[in-house]
């Protein structure tokens, strides 16, 4: 990708509409770009509640960016039109078949989350357990469309979100990890408010990143199975800097306090030019470890 153009894209599709009436909704604000394509830049808009998710069935990376990209496609229209529609070859990147879509639309559709939001009918904080995708249907072609809904429960509390995350596409897909996803996702949302800081307790961290039940349950696990390459990548890969310091009481760990900060242009620049390069080698770039091989040029 030329490094000018994406300089200028990034630019663009950080423009936000003015709204004189009223507070600014997530839903005001539109997905541009193209969010499906690996190889183009696109802006995904992703509610709050969405972003601070526990998720009773936890999804894998291609999951979440599979629905990642079912939430951009439909999402400049998804308050008016019931029903979206997807040519599945949009979904499927660089695979030439549709058999992991199958598998996943499969996940997707009988998939749980709990959403912290506001309930319209009392205006007092609830717990919500929603589905996140709603009846659908796929054309057996292979070459053919998705048709797919959100449920009702879930579109009411899309429909009242005042704060969001804005995803860039390319830097999604250049995360390997689903932790690393959500943790991008966690301080995309955070990055505007008038704070560069946050605590959670490691069961939140642990259910915001989609951690497993049952899945390294030990402090040590975590931080070295999901914490630490987490925040590697990140770090690398995106227009921030985040910070995670572990809180003590006693020997235990008890709270995790998070702290991000936008990256210098330099920085910003260094980000850019490691997403474009292969991901084979990127640990040992990180690190310094790159070998290099010496040529003996005596006869």
């Amino acid at each position: 990708m030329n490094s000018t153009a994406s300089t200028t894209q990034d630019k663009e599709i950080e423009t936000e509409p003015t709204r004189s009436l009223g507070p600014l909704l997530a839903t005001d604000i539109k997905v541009t770009g193209q969010p499906l394509d690996p190889s183009h830049v696109g802006r995904i808009i992703k509610p709050r509640e969405l972003v601070d998710i526990v998720e009773l069935t936890p999804l894998s990376r291609g999951e979440t960016i599979l629905y990642n990209q079912l939430l951009a496609h439909a999402w400049n229209n998804i308050r008016t039109t019931p029903v979206h529609k997807v040519l599945k070859a949009s979904l499927r990147g660089s695979h030439e078949s549709n058999d992991r879509l199958h598998a996943a639309f499969d996940r997707l559709m009988g998939a749980w989350a709990k959403i912290r939001a506001r309930d319209p009918q009392t205006g007092a904080m609830a717990t919500f357990r929603v589905h996140l995708l709603g009846a659908n249907k796929e054309e057996d072609q292979d070459d053919g469309y998705f048709y797919y809904t959100f449920p009702p429960d879930l579109l009411t509390v899309i429909s009242q979100s005042k704060a969001w995350a804005t995803i860039k596409s390319h830097i999604m897909y250049a995360l390997r990890s689903k932790y690393s996803i959500r943790l991008y996702e966690m301080v995309e949302r955070r990055i505007g408010l008038n704070k560069q800081h946050e605590e959670f307790t490691v069961d939140e961290f642990r259910a915001m990143l989609g951690v497993e039940s049952g899945k390294l349950d030990r402090y040590a696990d975590f931080n070295k199975y999901c914490l630490k390459p987490a925040l590697e990548e990140v770090n690398h890969l995106t227009d921030f800097v985040v910070e995670i310091a572990a809180i003590k009481r006693g020997r235990a760990v008890e709270k995790l306090h998070m702290t991000w900060l936008k990256k210098s242009p330099a920085e910003l620049r260094a980000a850019h030019d490691e997403r474009e390069k292969s991901r084979i080698g990127r640990s040992a770039r990180w690190s310094g470890r790159v070998d290099v091989i010496a040529y003996d040029e005596r006869p």
